[in-house]
């Protein structure tokens, strides 16, 4: 028997994938943040079925967000080299990671080194910080979204690479603009092919 199985959301009707081990558990919904109780159509199944260590419901179509449960739960311990990083604000993209560059501050007429321009980062504001997550392929295959609203937590960016992954008080949401500076920056970061290719996060990003 498959570890996982497909349920709906009652709110917004997205196809979700949970393991048989969150059975009678309520997790949130990654996309509309509201309360599933997950539990299968046949309630026989559910009485054969062996309890295993709990997991997060994701989003079967597209990227995997946090379950809500725990807050932080798809947050690297450090900076996975082949991701990409991004500060997101709510009209631009403040700031950028990926190897080999370090984080990359807005300086208003493009990026430059963050440790080098102190002065542009933000000192307060409410900000996502988007993992991109890139497939062994080159692809982006997925995000993980994280809130930062802490003061001052941004000049983290100028010292250590991963202390910004220690100023993340929550799961984060993306609001439309948002979403379409992320677009703007897979459009200009990644070959046409890349782009085309990366069917799960253009389709999310590209929902109201």
């Amino acid at each position: 028997m498959s570890d996982l199985f497909q349920i709906n959301c009652p709110s917004c009707g997205s196809k979700l994938n949970a393991k048989v081990g969150l059975i009678g558990q309520t997790r949130h919904c990654p996309k509309c943040r509201e309360p599933v109780l997950i539990q299968r159509d046949n309630p026989q199944e559910q009485t054969s079925i062996t309890v295993n260590e709990p997991s997060i419901v994701t989003v079967q179509t597209g990227p995997t967000l946090g379950s809500g449960t725990n807050p932080i739960e798809n947050l690297p311990e450090q900076l996975e080299f082949r991701n990409r990083y991004l500060v997101v604000g709510t009209d631009r993209i403040v700031a950028m990671w990926e190897t080999g560059k370090g984080w990359q501050v807005n300086v208003g007429n493009g990026f430059a080194s963050a440790k080098r321009n102190f002065s542009a980062i933000p000192d307060q504001g409410n900000f996502a910080l988007v993992e991109l997550v890139i497939a062994s392929t080159g692809i982006p295959a997925g995000l993980h979204i994280f809130n930062i609203s802490m003061r001052g937590a941004l000049t983290s960016l100028f010292r250590d690479e991963g202390e910004i992954l220690h100023k993340v008080d929550g799961v984060g949401k993306l609001t439309k603009n948002q979403k379409n500076l992320l677009l703007n920056y897979l459009r200009q970061n990644f070959m046409y092919e890349v782009f085309a290719e990366a069917h799960e996060v253009v389709t999310f990003l590209s929902e109201p």
